[in-house]
């Protein structure tokens, strides 16, 4: 078979495939699978060795390559303010990773022990969060970073707040519960609960800081 038509072949597949999974579990037979493809069971193994190696590729496809390089670079965009950086990067996010397959992957490869949302944490922390911190920290006018690396307390704030935005995708894909609350308005309860909380939670790390005034507008550079 050409390369090209291999190719097709096997996006087809783990495209029907991700369907599958999201729909049925991990714990659905490739027997199953086949015939919800409209292929013989033989035919996916010419493509893919193992079950395994189907769900791998998988979620090199939905995890790894839907991931956009260029976000810690918008997160780090001094010509923007916070505000403006954080509403594009979960919009973004919300239409490239936050679909029904996507979030119904994510928890059933987290119960079956696959360990592909750790990887993804630790991606979102250290690309995302952390240079997020860090630029909160200079808008608060907070203890630089240079003096007071970026605290465990910090970036759990900020992990919860990342977890409003996956739960309102989870009630609706894995609870089937609709919400007539629009995406703009979600974003704007984001902004304001990061607004308000931060500087309490730099109170509460750093002995003798004080915020002078109202908490500044995320929307200022």
């Amino acid at each position: 078979m050409p390369a090209t038509k291999r190719e097709a072949r096997i996006e087809k597949i783990i495209a029907g495939a991700a369907q599958f999974f999201s729909e049925h579990g991990f714990g659905g037979q490739t027997r199953e699978l086949s015939s919800s493809l409209g292929i013989a069971q033989p035919l996916l193994y010419r493509y893919f060795p193992s079950k395994q190696a189907l769900i791998h590729r998988i979620f090199e496809e939905f995890f790894e390559k839907r991931w956009n390089g260029n976000w810690q670079a918008l997160i780090l965009n001094e010509s923007l303010s916070i505000e403006a950086r954080l509403r594009r990067f979960y919009s973004e996010y919300n239409q490239l990773l936050l679909t029904r397959e996507w979030v119904r992957l994510f928890m059933f490869a987290e119960l079956a022990g696959y360990g592909f949302g750790k990887r993804l944490v630790t991606k979102l922390t250290e690309e995302i969060l952390v240079p997020l911190a860090a630029r909160l920290r200079r808008h608060y006018r907070a203890p630089d970073t240079t003096l007071h690396e970026i605290t465990a307390h910090e970036i759990n704030l900020l992990l919860d707040l990342h977890g409003l935005i996956i739960y309102k995708s989870i009630r609706k894909h894995v609870y089937g519960m609709r919400s007539s609350v629009k995406w703009d308005a979600i974003l704007d309860d984001l902004i304001l609960h990061l607004q308000g909380t931060m500087p309490a939670v730099y109170q509460r790390i750093f002995p003798g800081f004080e915020l002078k005034g109202s908490p500044r507008p995320l929307s200022l550079l």
